[in-house]
């Protein structure tokens, strides 16, 4: 319906594109200015509408609209809408309050009551809303819609936020996307994520460079009644319809060996499969045992390997276990130093034990000095290394004794070719005797 008060405005603003100044008087008896600047390109509506205008361009409407600007091209709407705006430019304000305290601003679009209330130099935002932006201060960028969108917003950049209370407790984080009722940053710094998305009704997210779908939702790919947390129907039998662009049937192997695999049971869903029925295989399949190194497979655990059943006996500093024997046809031993093998035998100063203390040892122990007894072998075991330069210990021990008997022998040779030498030439001389006697 169109009042008698309507047609007086609508009167005045025609008058006005020919006269300076206007007053006309509200149904209450108040004055309403109404009137224009001297170049007739800036329209003012309402009680102390720019008082100290400066600018051109500008359209305002309400109680101290725009009343301190000197910015160009801006339309303030409503009570108090722009009233500190200065020199910020190009702005749209509509709304109790909207913008009240922009000075410099430029570019900024707010619609609601108390719409980016506080921005003072933040450019290009969006805010429509009751509240909305209402915290920003010097962010720039930003587009929220909705009641109490990004409310806590202060100097965050490129935040978009839609829906009623989305975006609430971002404070400085930028180039963040909130959607839905209640969609926001989590606990985790929530006020200063960086591009972070959270997308459905009261959905969250707690990690920069993150995307969260809903909460507790499932999501649907070509499917509108998804039954998982992730449904995809690519529309042709025996498709997936997903794809690993950078992981083919000609890519290397992360993992080789493995038994467990992802199938798809009966209904679709993909679970772990597995070609094998027994439940653990912790040698083969037991999370952080094993790893690749090359061609090599490495166990990475502490513990060692045991191998065939009834393995009680595992002392510690070994890694390999074996029950009923080991067949193959090469063995090699690493030593670690030449103090582990046996040359010190042929170093001066070794002392070699004499027969006659070799003879009592073994009458008394029943087996030779520094070689483990029968019982001690059953107990502890045999260290191939270690028993390997033993038995050389003990062949070098027999070499020296021969060296010992064979100097004996020659010595006792020399002696008795000494002898026979004597015996013939005293021979010899009986015999020469006797011959001339006769």
């Amino acid at each position: 319906m169109i009042t008698k008060f309507t047609l007086s405005i609508m009167a005045a603003l025609f008058v006005s594109a020919r006269v300076w100044s206007q007053q006309i008087t509200t149904p209450d008896s108040q004055p309403l200015n109404l009137r224009t600047d001297a170049n007739n390109v800036t329209l003012f509506v309402g009680l102390n509408t720019n008082v100290t205008n400066g600018g051109a361009s500008n359209t305002y409407l309400g109680y101290q609209a725009g009343q301190a600007n000197t910015g160009t091209g801006n339309t303030f709407l409503g009570f108090g809408a722009g009233r500190n705006n200065q020199s910020g430019g190009y702005n749209v304000f509509l709304g109790l309050l909207a913008g009240s305290n922009n000075t410099t601003g430029l570019g900024n679009l707010f619609l609601g009551q108390q719409a980016g209330i506080n921005n003072t130099s933040g450019n290009y935002n969006l805010f429509m809303g009751n509240s909305s932006g209402s915290n920003t201060s010097t962010g720039g960028g930003n587009t929220a819609i909705g009641d109490g969108s990004a409310l806590h917003n202060t100097t965050g950049q490129r935040n978009t936020a839609i829906g009623q209370y989305a975006g609430l407790n971002n404070q400085t984080g930028t180039d963040n996307v909130f959607i839905g009722f209640g969609a926001k940053a989590g606990n985790n710094n929530p006020t200063n994520l960086v591009n972070a998305t959270a997308i459905g009704a009261n959905a969250v997210v707690s990690a920069s460079n993150s995307m969260v779908l809903g909460n507790n939702v499932n999501v649907g790919i070509g499917t509108s009644t998804p039954s998982a947390k992730l449904e995809i129907t690519q529309g042709t039998a025996g498709n997936s319809g997903l794809r690993f662009t950078n992981l083919t049937r000609s890519s290397q192997a992360a993992y080789v060996g493995q038994t467990k695999f992802l199938t798809v049971n009966d209904q679709g869903d993909v679970v772990l499969g597995s070609t094998t029925s027994s439940p653990l295989r912790e040698g083969a399949e037991g999370a952080g045992s094993w790893k690749s190194e090359g061609d090599n497979l490495v166990n990475t655990n502490a513990g060692g390997v045991v191998i065939g059943p009834g393995v009680s006996n595992t002392p510690a500093g070994y890694r390999l276990y074996v029950a009923d024997g080991v067949l193959t046809e090469k063995v090699k031993v690493a030593v670690k130093s030449t103090n582990d093998w046996s040359d010190r035998v042929f170093e001066r100063g070794y002392r070699l034990r004499g027969l006659k203390e070799v003879e009592a040892f073994i009458n008394r122990e029943k087996h030779l000095p520094g070689v483990p007894s029968a019982e001690e072998v059953v107990k502890e075991g045999v260290d191939v290394g270690q028993m390997q330069a033993k038995l050389l210990e003990k062949v070098e021990e027999l070499t020296l004794y021969n060296i010992r008997l064979a100097k004996i022998s020659q010595k006792q040779q020399r002696e008795i070719n000494q002898l026979k030498k004597q015996l013939n030439s005293v021979v010899q001389k009986k015999n020469k005797a006797s011959f001339d006697k006769h």
